[in-house]
């Protein structure tokens, strides 16, 4: 008997592997997003917290450090900006993976339901030969049996 082989194998396995580093890129865009998105909230608290530091101290009069907390939140302030159109990019890197990582698996199943069609086709084959096999078998065995009766 036979064995089966596809022709397209490497095909296949390419696939597996553009499947493989798709899913790996989208890990790792994820990771970059969750990494933004907690720096921002780092910022966020450190400049909440500034601003509370700000208030009290104006609640207290001393408004001769105004200036020097003013200029540290236009810094964070601008600094939060900057991790919102980054994070903003990254979620897009993260839409453009998803979609990637959709269509290499699409491809990929595709590729598995056609070798699984090509090897239904050849056990079919398969078994249309070995029926073969038995149907002449089996004529020889009885017209054997003819002859030994006819003797």
């Amino acid at each position: 008997m036979s064995r089966f082989v596809f022709r397209l194998q490497r095909v296949l396995e390419m696939r597996q592997q553009a499947a493989d580093e798709a899913k790996v890129y989208l890990e790792n865009c994820q990771k970059v997003l969750s990494e933004l998105k907690k720096i921002l909230a780092e910022q966020r608290d450190a400049y909440l917290t500034e601003r509370d530091d700000l208030n009290d101290c104006l609640r207290r009069g001393e408004h001769f450090q105004y200036g020097v907390y003013e200029q540290s939140l236009e810094k964070r302030k601008s600094r939060m900006m900057e991790l919102l159109q980054a994070i903003r990019v990254a979620e897009t890197d993260v839409d453009i993976a998803e979609q990637h990582l959709v269509s290499c698996r699409r491809n990929l199943k595709l590729m598995e339901n056609f070798r699984d069609r090509k090897l239904a086709e050849f056990n079919e084959a398969e078994e249309r030969k070995e029926r073969k096999f038995m149907d002449e078998m089996a004529m020889l065995q009885h017209h054997r049996n003819q002859f030994e009766n006819s003797r």
